[in-house]
């Protein structure tokens, strides 16, 4: 369960923040969750109170605080359940925040999961579900109409490239055939060759700028802390990579048909432990029709070793919650094997890579960075980059990702798994990506 918190008074007012966590601190602590401004808010204490995850729900306790903690204008004494909307008041005139839980869908489809009727078992085991239907293509977007403007622009290049090569070609030969002198001809041919290669320039330009701008706004990505300004930026960064891959589409890396062939293969992976009543999401990918998958090791099991209770999958685009269990987990990788319990057949990847990646490779990775929420058709993000360095045992890559892309794959200019995502080195929202060579996953399929 989610829990927000809106700013209703105070110098923080209109600001909203979330959380999934146990222990959410209020007062003017600069480490605190739930900060209040220092100088401002000094009703309220350092160590003001505390939201804290009980069962299925959140208790607020005051911790000492000098002017004490209210809920609906009535102070508390010990623990106060607490109910979405409540508004708790930090000191008498204190700053106000507003309470909304926002409960997962995630957590309606583990319901479905962990006790599935028998006659829906039988019902599943007897007939292959249909695949999903091709959702209607909506009216364009800001992001489609952008979109088609850089296909167009790259068309148009591409053309005129060609163009060109015919104009330069031409001019040679009827320099020649009019028996012109070596320095006309050169002369023709430079200019040919200059207009060919501004051309040229002008692509590459175009490249670099989106380069540059995409990496602005990973790093400001990275950095936001407030949920509407990461939702506006990675927006904004959505719209970029758009315009990267039509721009690379032209340099000969189609982004487009590698989302095509992969992405059907995609699932978000759905698991519960039986200490907790917290849901955990992260990406999978099926390896064959029969339903195999391969995911992170950390995705089904916890730190203490205890493997995940309750598994369910999703595939992008459909909305049918399917069951699955643990088949197998590396001892000496962050690699597990799962099986989707359902009759199939189901999409698959198309294919793994056999040549290794070099430093400067363009790479996609197709996963759910940012988790699925409460989506109720989940959709796989492609998400595109290079590789920085790549070994035998690790790939470091320079690309976004966040929470939920545990897992995900990571192809080739060929549209290849080469490897796993196993996480981030720049926390929940990270630019430093690290993955495990696909033959490590293989190997792991491999086993009896």
């Amino acid at each position: 369960m989610r829990i927000e918190f809106e700013f209703l008074s105070g110098a923080r007012a209109g600001r909203k923040v979330a959380f999934e966590k146990s222990f959410i601190a209020l007062g003017r602590d600069p480490l605190a969750e739930v900060r209040f401004d220092a100088e401002a808010d000094l009703d309220a204490s350092t160590k003001h109170a505390a939201v804290v995850l009980s069962g299925d729900g959140y208790t607020v306790r005051d911790l000492g605080s000098r002017n004490g903690t209210f809920v609906n204008g009535h102070r508390i004494e010990g623990d106060r359940a607490l109910a979405d909307g409540d508004v708790i008041r930090c000191g008498g005139h204190g700053p106000e925040v507003r309470v909304r839980l926002v409960r997962e869908a995630a957590e309606q489809v583990m319901e479905k999961v962990a006790a599935p009727p028998a006659a829906a078992r039988a019902a599943t085991a007897a007939k292959a579900p249909a695949p999903a239907a091709p959702p209607k293509p909506a009216g364009p977007s800001a992001t489609g109409i952008l979109r088609a403007e850089v296909r167009a622009s790259a068309t148009r290049y591409r053309s005129l490239l060609i163009v060109l090569g015919i104009v330069v070609v031409g001019a040679a030969a009827v320099l020649v055939w009019q028996g012109r002198t070596a320095r006309e001809e050169t002369a023709q041919l430079g200019t040919k060759l200059d207009s060919l290669g501004r051309e040229l320039t002008t692509l590459r330009g175009a490249k670099a700028a989106a380069d540059s701008e995409a990496a602005r706004l990973q790093r400001e990505i990275a950095a936001a802390k407030d949920p509407a300004r990461v939702a506006a930026l990675q927006a904004q960064y959505t719209t970029v990579q758009h315009r990267q891959r039509d721009i690379e589409t032209a340099q000969g890396v189609d982004y487009s048909a590698i989302q095509r062939q992969n992405a059907a293969a995609i699932a978000v992976i759905v698991v519960r432990f039986s200490d907790t009543t917290q849901i955990f999401e992260g990406t999978a990918f099926s390896v064959d029709a029969k339903g195999r998958m391969l995911t992170n090791r950390h995705t089904v099991m916890n730190r203490d070793g205890e493997r995940a209770r309750d598994v369910a999958i999703r595939f992008s685009g459909s909305t049918e919650v399917l069951p699955a269990r643990i088949v197998r987990i590396a001892p000496d990788a962050d690699l597990a094997v799962i099986q989707v319990e359902s009759a199939g057949p189901f999409p698959t990847i198309a294919g793994f890579a056999t040549n290794p990646l070099e430093a400067g490779a363009p790479i996609a990775l197709i996963g759910f960075p940012g988790g699925c929420g409460s989506c109720q058709r989940p959709r796989a993000k492609m998400v595109t980059g290079t590789v920085t360095a790549a070994s035998d045992s690790v790939l470091e890559l320079d690309a976004f990702s966040g929470t939920g892309a545990s897992g995900s794959p990571i192809f080739d200019r060929n549209g290849l798994v080469v490897g796993v995502m196993f996480g981030g080195r720049g926390g929940e929202s990270s630019t430093e990506i690290v993955g495990l060579p696909i033959r490590r996953g293989q190997a792991l399929l491999a086993q009896p």
